[in-house]
């Protein structure tokens, strides 16, 4: 039987889907000239799962097998439902490199053979930020970015539990990585090798962090995954690629209500997230098209299927820094690095194929100790509203022995146990505003309540509604696939950010007379930079806070006042307006 034979609701053997998905995508991006070498990609990969394809079909495969399909069983009737619900998303992820890609092959006709690796393809670059810059984006924002690639959620399952890894005979620490339909996607496998730093200090601290990895699997890890990943789509990168990270940013950002109480950094939480960052950097992964496999990097060289070059730690560590103490000189511990995801890591962040998940930064404050069930769901969530609004779906019901799994409650918890921390998750969510509103669809029956085998057969089956607050909504409607509302706003802020501020005001008798009486907002911020003549940077930099944030403070943006920052801004201003200009 081929492939054209094959019933509408009859599944499809994996070798004829980039077939299928040829033959049902063609119609709607045959004005392309690019589109035409999608034949030649799907025939190639139906025969070698490792084909290198073009990148407008491998974004047409990631957008409908996993964001919209969601890795569940495909037939012909399920793909082309696909494409007649969603092809409004399928188009917005697929069209931009398509045009890029015609746009690079009418250079070629016009101009002979594009030397990739001279003449790479121009590409808009935002102004990167600073490690506090970013920090404070996200803390102004309450939100970082996280990738919505399938591949990368599963790799960040894998290190939220070190229950994951089992022991082999060598002493590798081994976790198989299952994907939703039950297949084998990969291993991951833990090495305890350190990494070489010219400073005996260094490689002492740092080995004594790696020595303690395989206790630091945990929801934190799976946290600092996605913090460092954030961090690197926004912040400024070295001649290598790396960017800085400091233990003390990440606290800031974990820090519950940094307003109202202060931040106290203490060693041992220091040393918490640096021993996780060791743990990140102790896997070594290698990719072959949508399979990750992680070996281990004493056999590579023997190993004649693979290419040395391309295995990679999960994290590349460099400059590391000791803290001494000040009394006895003795190191105490490892404090700051600069790190940069490794080459297959990178392609999750490739802002042009990749759709972002913006992730409130409450759900990465929770303890991932006595809080676990609200990150986990929360992450959960975020996720699913972003596909569901892709998907213009967002009353699509959830059912509840889905949430059950994710939550992955202990094996001791009876049946009404599970079913009332699932309602206190819930309501907790609700109580801090990253849900909405929640209810059962259809009332619980409360006299099947606790009989014989009651949540496998019957509350397990039953379907919630869950809302998103229109925050979320709104945010997940931008065009965060390609970050393109994001660099806009950075294009527009670069605008401002080496100019003078202008700002129409309506003439009143205190601006006709002085500064002095006006009380600080927005407004009166903006006409004192404007009055000294002075650009965003440079009255951020007298005022000692970044740009980003009195941009923001000045466009109205900032969701929420820092006490010190507003202490330092109000100091200025008073200091300011004093001056006769």
């Amino acid at each position: 039987m081929s492939l054209n034979q094959l019933p509408e609701r009859m599944v499809i053997k994996p070798q004829w889907l980039p077939l299928a998905l040829y033959q049902e995508a063609i119609s709607f991006f045959s004005k392309y000239n690019t589109a035409k070498q999608w034949q030649v990609d799907a025939e190639c990969l139906s025969e070698d799962l490792t084909y290198q394809v073009s990148p407008s079909f491998k974004a047409l495969s990631e957008c409908v097998f996993h964001t919209l399909l969601q890795g569940r069983p495909v037939t012909k009737a399920l793909l082309r439902e696909a494409f007649v619900d969603y092809i409004d998303t399928i188009i917005y992820e697929v069209e931009p490199l398509l045009l890029e890609e015609d746009q690079v092959s009418n250079k070629t006709e016009q101009s002979g053979p594009v030397n990739s690796e001279n003449e790479p393809i121009a590409d808009f670059q935002v102004e990167q930020l600073s490690l506090l810059e970013a920090t404070e984006d996200a803390l102004d924002n309450e939100r970082i970015f996280t990738t919505l690639n399938s591949q990368y959620l599963l790799m960040r399952d894998t290190v939220s539990s070190s229950k994951k890894f089992n022991e082999k005979e060598d002493g590798v620490y081994v976790s198989d990585m299952i994907d939703a339909k039950g297949e084998l996607r990969g291993t991951a496998q833990l090495r305890k090798d350190t990494i070489s730093l010219p400073d005996q200090d260094q490689e002492k601290l740092w080995l004594s962090l790696v020595e303690s990895t395989i206790n630091a699997f945990d929801e934190l890890t799976a946290d600092l995954l996605d913090i460092i990943s954030h961090m690197w789509v926004l912040q400024q990168k070295d001649e290598d690629g790396y960017i800085d990270f400091h233990s003390d940013e990440v606290l800031k950002l974990r820090h519950d209500n940094p307003g109202n109480k202060p931040l106290i950094i203490r060693e041992r939480d220091r040393f918490k997230i640096m021993k996780r960052v060791a743990a990140l950097s102790s896997i070594w992964i290698s990719m072959r098209e949508n399979d990750i496999k992680v070996v281990n990097k004493d056999k590579i060289k023997d190993d004649e299927e693979y290419d040395f070059t391309t295995f990679h730690r999960m994290f590349d560590i460099n400059n590391v820094k000791v803290a001494y103490d000040k009394k006895t000189g003795e190191p105490k511990g490892i404090y700051e690095l600069k790190i940069k995801p490794a080459p297959i890591l990178r392609t999750y962040f490739d802002t042009s194929l990749q759709t972002f998940v913006p992730l409130d930064l409450k759900i990465i404050q929770y303890s991932y100790h006595t809080q676990r069930e609200l990150k986990r769901l929360g992450r959960y969530l975020s996720y699913q509203w972003k596909v569901r609004t892709l998907s213009r779906n967002l009353k699509q019901p959830f059912k509840v022995r889905t949430l059950v799994e994710t939550l992955d409650f202990p094996s001791s918890y009876n049946g009404v146990l599970v079913r009332d921390k699932l309602e206190q998750t819930l309501d907790d969510l609700t109580h801090d505003g990253i849900i909405a509103e929640w209810y059962y669809q259809e009332p619980v029956d409360e006299s099947r309540v606790g009989k014989r085998d009651w949540v496998r057969k019957y509350w397990g089956e039953l379907n919630l509604i869950i809302l998103p607050p229109q925050e979320t909504i709104e945010d997940n409607r931008k065009k965060y696939g390609q970050m393109a509302a994001l660099l806009e706003k950075e294009r527009a802020k670069q605008q401002l950010l080496d100019s003078t501020v202008t700002i129409d005001l309506e003439p009143t008798s205190t601006e006709a007379k002085s500064l002095k009486d006006v009380p600080l907002s927005p407004e009166s911020v903006a006409e004192l930079i404007d009055k000294h003549k002075l650009s965003i940077r440079s009255a951020a930099s007298e005022i000692g806070m970044s740009h980003s944030t009195l941009l923001r403070y000045i466009n109205k943006e900032a969701k929420r006042s820092n006490k010190a920052s507003m202490q330092k801004l109000q100091d200025w201003y008073d200091e300011k307006k004093s001056i006769k200009k």
